[in-house]
């Protein structure tokens, strides 16, 4: 019998669950939905996923039916495993202090033992850093006089503009590994180097013009036969789109957001971000929708 997971997104109304959903699972561009605003979620947005050896569902929830989701429509959080509950740093810190109060009563109400609580603080890019400091500095403060003091370190400052993509794509990587306690570690040395060439790909042609599948021999030493299911990869993680009537591809927009996280940093610090970049990379491309319900 396959093992199955289960994920659910809760948020206020307009914070962006929807929007880092089809971000991070869908493949969606982010910049694409940065300029245009997805409807408002009605009910459940639920999706089933094959997750390396497991079934994930993953469950997004209107915002504006929370008050359904914490009294008698309550049942939709039995047996899930990870509540990621997402809030909009610029909203009134005593709106998002109350809602993360509904989730830990949620929680201790269902006996939800074996569920873990991650807090996207979101939108962080519509926000000075001192604003944000003190937004989380209340909230740990709140943590802690509810004697929650282990969800501080489940505190998370995200966005999908291009400043913040690398960090928020980690973010959700690391959500998802320890959903399933996988390390980068457990990763073959064959997988590594695989992913570790994938990666050079994004980095050689991030002009973001059409390339010829031949540059890729000449560039990196890729024979045809080496460089398509590499390609065809970078494709289902929306880094790359194929050229139509033609052999040539070129990198999407978001994976020039991701190639400028790789920017201005010393070697040690550039090679620790690289192996979170083949960690993430590495979950994303065993991330394959199934069906949506």
């Amino acid at each position: 019998m396959v093992e199955t997971k289960k994920v659910v997104f809760i948020g206020p109304p307009g914070t962006g669950k929807t929007t880092i959903k089809k971000v991070f699972f869908e493949m969606v561009s982010p910049l694409k939905l940065l300029k245009n605003a997805l409807d408002p979620t009605r009910g459940i947005n639920s999706s089933i996923y094959s997750f390396f050896d497991l079934d994930l569902g993953v469950f997004d929830l209107a915002g504006q039916e929370n008050a359904d989701w914490f009294s008698k429509d309550s049942n939709i959080f039995n047996h899930t495993n990870l509540i990621i509950c997402v809030l909009d740093i610029n909203r009134y810190l005593k709106e998002n202090i109350e809602f993360i109060g509904d989730i830990i009563r949620i929680q201790n109400d269902l006996k939800l033992s074996n569920c873990s609580i991650a807090i996207l603080l979101h939108k962080i890019d519509l926000t000075e850093p001192l604003y944000l400091q003190q937004k989380l500095k209340a909230i740990n403060d709140y943590l802690v006089n509810e004697k929650r003091q282990d969800l501080s370190s489940q505190i998370y400052p995200t966005s999908i503009t291009k400043k913040y993509f690398l960090e928020t794509y980690d973010i959700i990587s690391q959500l998802f590994c320890n959903l399933i306690k996988y390390k980068i570690g457990d990763i073959n040395e064959k997988v590594l180097h695989d992913l570790r060439v994938d990666l050079g790909i994004i980095v050689q042609y991030s002009d973001l013009k059409d390339h010829k599948i031949a540059d890729l021999f000449y560039d990196l030493n890729l024979s045809n036969k080496d460089a398509t299911p590499r390609l065809q990869r970078l494709e289902k993680l929306g880094f790359l789109e194929f050229s139509e009537n033609s052999p040539n591809f070129h990198l999407t927009e978001r994976a020039g957001f991701l190639e400028l996280g790789l920017e201005s940093e010393d070697f040690d610090e550039k090679e620790t971000k690289i192996n979170k970049i083949l960690e993430s990379l590495y979950i994303f491309s065993n991330i394959n929708q199934i069906k949506e319900v």
